[in-house]
């Protein structure tokens, strides 16, 4: 019961009461084959672009960066699964998805087990884009720092507090077209960079 009705007020809490605009789940998301992984590859595929939107979009409007696979799998609930339908996708059908998202450009895994993924709105030459921009326009080309200085220390800016996942992702796709140069720490946020006008 307890799930159910926290579940109830999450939906709820879509609604727009508190100011926010409602998220408007598209038609797809209550046609029940949307949550079965199409066998016909053709299919698939479209499927596979409808589902990247979808996530990123309702990631993006709820505010979360972070989806954890088994408690996405255990609630039953949006992005998922459709309650109203009954209909959701499995784990590995969650796992399949989110590995299109990533494919996409949109998210990374935090773990090699592929238990939690980290979302976001922008593919990652986006915000690689981003970052170099605000490096130029802020002295910081060519300047050593470490990935924790960078998502903590810029406040108002775009990747002000992205999940440290997400931001070595970004700072490797900078690495791998010539725009940053990496060196490792003892964890993430101690990994440091040095951002290079090309």
């Amino acid at each position: 019961y307890d799930a159910a009705l926290e579940l109830r007020k999450r939906i709820d809490s879509m609604s727009g009461d508190d100011g926010k605009k409602k998220f408007a789940f598209p038609k797809f998301y209550d046609f029940p084959p949307f949550f079965t992984i199409q066998p016909v590859q053709l299919t698939r595929e479209k499927q596979f672009r409808v589902w990247v939107e979808f996530i990123r979009d309702y990631q993006g409007h709820i505010g979360s960066t972070s989806i954890d696979v088994s408690k996405a799998s255990t609630e039953k609930g949006p992005p998922f699964a459709n309650p109203k339908i009954n209909r959701g996708l499995s784990e590995d059908g969650i796992r399949t998805v989110l590995n299109e998202v990533v494919k996409a450009g949109y998210a990374v895994w935090a773990d090699e087990k592929q238990l939690t993924c980290r979302i976001t709105t922008k593919k990652l030459d986006e915000w690689a884009n981003i970052i170099l921009a605000w490096a130029k326009e802020n002295g910081q080309l060519n300047r050593i720092s470490t990935l924790n200085e960078l998502r903590t220390e810029n406040e108002g800016e775009g990747f002000q507090g992205m999940e440290p996942e997400m931001l070595h992702a970004v700072l490797k796709a900078m690495q791998d077209r010539g725009l940053a140069q990496l060196f490792p720490g003892e964890n993430l946020d101690e990994l440091g960079f040095k951002l290079l006008e090309k």
